[in-house]
């Protein structure tokens, strides 16, 4: 990440394009520079993070000419960065720094009324991007994704509807081009409106705790197919799945893959 934020001059290291690159904060310089998972970034980039907000100067990585800077910064993270600072995992000055207002944003199962609109806009968004026309979908299809629990939340449901458009046959989503998670979920999801007495919550509770091991085998098959098909281009594999860099390296650690 050092390299994409503060930019590098020509033979800095190896690969280096001639000429150069600016970072992100060059680019961003007189606008808003937004960071995605800022919680898994390493202690030595939350340092250089931290000089550049407050100098409001960068240099780039194999230089030594002050640039300054003028960024607005936004962040994100699925992680508690409070408990990550209690952990020594984050620095407690540069989350002050970063923490002037903040945005609390609900997961998608706990307002599951968006979620026909979500699919409708990435459906259209997705559909025009690929090329793929579509004219009907089976309406069970939007049952089922609201009933689902979306544990990867909006980025999920992206990379479902992409999933889904890649199979789509004769301009048409079918019931039976849900992912099977989704389509498991949502049987689960039936069976416990039928049956809430004291005897099925065990089951139910290990029903639960069996398919999400399956769809972590499953991720983890995938990641390493995608890995084998892009060649290891960590974008490609971050962008194939709609999530972002950081998450895939996470993932990655998580299920102990080697790259």
């Amino acid at each position: 990440m050092g390299s994409e934020l503060f930019g590098y001059v020509e033979g800095a290291f190896t690969g280096a394009y001639r000429g150069g690159r600016p970072g992100k904060f060059e680019l961003a310089t007189g606008g808003t520079l937004f960071l995605d998972e800022i919680g898994d970034m390493t202690q030595g980039k939350q340092g250089a993070l931290l000089r550049a907000i407050q100098e409001k100067k960068i240099v780039r990585i194999g230089d030594d000419k002050i640039i300054p800077v003028d960024v607005r910064i936004i962040c994100a993270t699925n992680k508690n960065l409070r408990e990550a600072v209690e952990k020594k995992n984050f620095r407690e000055d540069l989350f002050y720094r970063l923490n002037v207002i903040t945005i609390k944003l609900p997961p998608l199962r706990d307002h599951r009324e968006d979620i026909p609109q979500l699919f409708e806009y990435f459906l259209d968004e997705i559909s025009r991007r690929l090329a793929i026309e579509i004219d009907y979908y089976e309406p069970k299809i939007v049952e089922a994704l609201t009933r689902y629990d979306w544990p990867g939340n909006a980025r999920e449901l992206q990379n479902v509807v992409e999933r889904m458009l890649c199979v789509a046959r004769d301009k048409r989503l079918s019931y039976r081009d849900l992912p099977s998670e989704v389509r498991e979920e949502t049987i689960i999801s039936l069976q416990d409106r039928e049956q809430v007495n004291p005897g099925t919550i065990a089951s139910v509770g290990l029903e639960r705790k069996r398919r999400k091991q399956l769809r972590a085998a499953a991720e983890e098959q995938e990641i390493v197919e995608l890995l084998g098909q892009y060649g290891g281009n960590i974008t490609m594999v971050a962008r194939h799945m709609g999530i972002s860099r950081n998450t895939l390296y996470r993932k990655i650690r998580e299920y102990n893959i080697q790259l």
